[in-house]
């Protein structure tokens, strides 16, 4: 795909579709670009360049082409509308947006009409903000790659026989494509990290419980109570658009919500920080494509007078996490199962050692099944275990102030749609590996409601982009944010796929 002469061409000075956020908002403050002439060059880039990834799947360009003329009448008058005052973009289609259909990648919502917009959408309109299109999920966000029924496949823009990632792979998509400038996607089995990994771009899995989670398909329409493990932030193309971002989500569900938080600042040079590069694990080892770049940010941290120590935090490992993580992303899941459907999940959970060997399946897998069937008092015991276990690991934090994982244990993975996640395989250093290992690298944040940030580091020798997570302390969100912003110049950041 080569870029067409007339790309951006809607108004002088119009962009190419990857400036940052910050930078767009600079110059549509300094009058070098319109709202209006903004949004069409996204429309227009949209319609030009996605067929082949099919990213954006629903829009309302006439409702935003209105609210950009307010926005651009309002700067003319000297009114501010708020941090992100007439910035067009996209959302992953799990937020309720009025004007534009939610259907989460399932049938059942294809029709489903929101009248009331998802916290996090007031939040951006209250900024300013001006969302004009929704970009695709799997269906009902359940899995690490987007395809769906309603909508169909997503590609990555980096090569369109891999996918983007899921479940907020059409927004990563979208951003590497450079279709919007900002997106907000939603994290319960690492749905922003991987994304964001795949596709190249920055993606935060905030601390758990700041951003509301209301207005989210799935639950089903019209849920009130806030999921566990499950977290909404924001993704970009620069690691200070996701600060800028982050700054706008965080609030308490509900314009009614009495608290406000004020998240601690962090170090802000790169030699001030502490690191632990954890990279090595024998419960999910490597590609080695992943571990030449993680050693490679290794020596660069050094030479530019980084304290790094390489190895598990002492006294852990990831098993101690992963079968919590999938007890309790069980739990949550099977919530909506009938009790029938639900007990004999659990049935055969209690059956995978033995199952394990004879159908070749990952026997972790089994930890998922028996959280399916999980009663009350199983679910109380498992959330002290989890807050035990999360009071011994922040002291891990008292010697350094991040930790650099894999966000995954390898790069974009081609498309697999075999509908039984035990049947699929993925493969690593020419060896076949349980699809699931995907969600281990994830599992520490997600399980102990962490901050972690997904930072792109550069690509592999097949050219795919590879990111690393930085995972900090709770309520250190900016600390993650801050330390990826401060690999940009190391690491090179984001990059355009070729032919964008």
């Amino acid at each position: 795909m080569q870029p067409s002469s007339t790309e951006g061409a809607t108004e002088r000075g119009a962009p190419d579709g990857y400036r940052s956020a910050t930078e767009l908002l600079r110059a549509l403050g300094e009058g070098e670009l319109s709202s209006r002439g903004l949004l069409d060059a996204y429309i227009a880039r949209i319609e030009r360049r996605d067929a082949p990834l099919n990213a954006v799947v629903a829009s309302n360009f006439t409702a935003a082409r209105a609210e950009a003329d307010r926005a651009d009448a309002a700067r003319a008058r000297g009114e501010s509308l708020g941090a992100l005052h007439g910035l067009p973009m996209t959302l992953k289609d799990t937020w309720e947006v009025p004007g534009m259909p939610c259907a989460a990648g399932a049938p059942e919502y294809r029709d489903h009409r929101p009248t009331e917009p998802a916290d996090v959408v007031k939040r951006l309109q209250a900024a300013g903000a001006i969302v004009f299109g929704k970009t695709n999920v799997p269906y009902l966000a359940s899995d690490i790659q987007t395809f769906n029924k309603v909508y169909g496949t997503t590609n990555n823009p980096w090569g369109t026989d891999r996918t983007p990632g899921g479940s907020s792979g059409g927004a990563a998509a979208a951003l590497a494509a450079g279709f919007t400038p900002l997106e907000v996607g939603s994290d319960l089995a690492g749905s922003i990290r991987i994304p964001a990994h795949y596709c190249g771009v920055y993606g935060h899995k905030p601390t758990y419980g700041i951003v509301s989670f209301r207005g989210h398909v799935p639950g089903p329409p019209g849920t009130l109570s806030e999921p566990t493990l499950a977290v909404a932030g924001p993704m970009s193309r620069s690691a200070a658009d996701l600060r800028l971002l982050l700054d706008v989500l965080v609030a308490p569900p509900s314009e009614r919500g009495a608290w406000s938080l004020g998240l601690p600042e962090p170090p802000q040079r790169l030699e001030d920080y502490r690191v632990l590069l954890w990279i090595d694990d024998p419960l999910c080892p490597i590609d080695h494509e992943l571990r030449q770049q993680y050693e490679r940010l290794e020596a660069l941290l050094l030479e530019h007078g980084v304290r790094v120590t390489r190895g598990a935090p002492r006294g852990f490992d990831l098993s101690q996490f992963y079968p919590l993580y999938l007890r309790g992303l069980g739990a949550l899941l099977g919530a909506a199962l009938p009790a029938r459907q639900r007990h004999l999940m659990g049935l055969t959970g209690h059956l995978m050692p033995v199952l394990s060997r004879v159908l070749r399946a990952p026997g972790d897998f089994g930890h998922f099944l028996l959280g399916i069937n999980q009663r009350s008092a199983e679910t109380r015991q498992q959330q002290e275990r989890v807050a035990r276990l999360g009071a011994s690991f922040s002291r891990v934090f008292d010697d350094y102030d991040v930790i650099l994982m894999p966000p995954a244990l390898t790069t974009a993975i081609p498309h697999d749609k075999r509908p039984s996640l035990m049947q699929r395989r993925i493969r690593v250093n020419g060896q076949q590996r349980a699809y699931s290992d995907l969600f281990v690298w994830i599992a520490l944040a997600s399980l102990l409601g962490l901050p972690a940030t997904s930072a792109p580091i550069g690509r592999a020798s097949h050219g795919l982009p590879i990111n690393v997570q930085i995972v900090s302390d709770e309520y250190q969100d900016y600390r993650s944010i801050r330390f990826a912003e401060l690999l940009e110049p190391l690491m090179g950041g984001f990059s355009k796929p070729p032919g964008y």
